[in-house]
């Protein structure tokens, strides 16, 4: 086991074994372009199958074993190509090559409610906490991975790291527009592929449901501009508040709406102009400049009585012992980065199954009022002469939705 013999370039037969992987930089590149692509592209690039039981644990991540040794050995040796996987073992053989590069390997089945996974507050570790780099913030376990920007799986996300990189992030008061992770490439960082719904990414989304908080530390040059800033801060506990979908480099990418928790957080551009002013970061404190969304309820009350409590996508009109029971829908979020208006003609009256539907993507209406239900027809919105809809927020929303309306099968059940 473990050798194997081809027909090199040259004409000629060369050897080839995993102990011949010597490069600790080689396994860097591998687990680079796993962490760009994701985990499906990496596999179909270089025509491997998932593992099965063994996978290398490296900054955070699962990586099937076997294939990420493979193409290590082809970063390392590029006129041989990558090592065929049949001819070694992603047991004990993986498990000693890891070794050599600092590296575990561990067996399945995977869960994300083991030890080294914790949601929300780490002990004696507060908001304003500052860490000389990202192996001090993972030791600390505040974000338990240092490379990648997302720490966590498709059960859920712990924990983000803004860092130099993505230019449409932006933060807003208590708002911090993220954008997910995969697609690029590694030595660009310009986007190749489209972002998926998978591993952290979904893990966000899953956050989003369940209102569970995500942590989030950040680059010190993230807030003052200045690349010399290296320390990373930790901004406490934010909510998934929304996501959607965008276009980067022609490629689409997931982007979330982060809000500060009261209490349990301090505000990054609050944080910025006190970095900027040469002043330390403050720990334990309640942020007192936020940038919380003032809804006009009244705007909401107008649609639910311009419909009496039916809902414009299906029809439903719900009977409580309190009276007729809807929800006022922004069409175009509001909030950064889609700012979208808090007036009447952003606003549908829907009941609470549309609204979470509409919410989580799943749900669309076409320029000619056709709704559609994942990418299938499922009727035409109801629209009253007297409400005065802007159909631009209706494209709006078809455009942040389309990588969810087409899925079709997999991916994220909105319902």
């Amino acid at each position: 086991m473990g050798l194997e013999y081809k027909v090199c370039r040259s004409g000629g037969l060369f050897m080839g074994a995993l102990s011949d992987l010597t490069e600790a930089t080689a396994v860097d590149r591998a687990v680079g372009e796993f962490r760009a692509l994701g985990r499906e592209s990496f596999l179909l690039k270089y025509g491997h199958r998932p593992s099965a039981r063994y996978f290398a644990h490296i900054d955070g991540l699962h990586i099937d074993s076997k294939p990420l040794l493979s193409v290590a050995y082809g970063f390392q040796y590029p006129d041989r190509g990558p090592l065929e996987v049949r001819f070694f073992s992603g047991g004990e053989e993986s498990r000693r090559a890891l070794r050599r590069f600092g590296h575990d390997l561990v067996e399945l089945p995977l869960s994300a409610g083991g030890p080294s996974v914790v949601y929300g507050k780490i002990p004696d570790c507060p908001a304003g906490t500052v860490f000389k780099n990202r192996r001090e913030a993972y030791d600390a376990g505040v974000h338990r991975t240092t490379q990648a920007g997302i720490a966590g799986q498709a059960e859920g996300t712990q924990s983000v790291c803004l860092s130099d990189g993505y230019s449409d992030d932006e933060i807003q008061g208590d708002l911090i527009t993220y954008t997910g992770f995969g697609g690029r490439d590694a030595n660009t960082g310009r986007h190749i592929a489209d972002q998926k719904l998978e591993q952290g990414n979904l893990g966000l989304v899953e956050n989003y449901k369940l209102g569970r908080p995500v942590r989030v530390l950040v680059k010190e040059s993230v807030l003052t501009g200045r690349r010399a800033d290296t320390e990373y801060i930790y901004l406490g506990l934010f909510v998934v508040a929304g996501w959607s979908w965008g276009m980067r480099d022609g490629f689409k990418v997931l982007v979330y709406q982060l809000r500060a928790v009261a209490g349990d957080s301090i505000t990054a551009d609050e944080t910025a102009e006190t970095l900027t002013r040469g002043e330390e970061t403050p720990t334990q404190r309640r942020s007192s400049t936020v940038n919380r969304i003032v809804r006009n309820y009244e705007v909401a009350a107008s649609v639910k009585r311009l419909y009496d409590n039916t809902c414009q996508i299906c029809s439903t009109r719900l009977e409580t012992a309190a009276g007729p029971y809807s929800e006022g829908a922004h069409i175009r979020p509001l909030g950064i980065p889609h700012n979208g208006p808090d007036t009447l003609d952003n606003i549908l009256c829907l009941c609470p199954n549309c609204h979470v539907l509409l919410d989580g993507h799943a749900l669309t209406v076409q320029p000619d009022g056709t709704v559609l239900k994942r990418g299938e027809p499922a009727g035409t919105l109801t629209v009253s002469t007297a409400h005065n809809l802007n159909f631009s927020n209706l494209a709006y929303q078809l455009e942040i939705s389309t990588g969810v309306s087409n899925l079709g099968r997999g991916g994220v059940d909105s319902t």
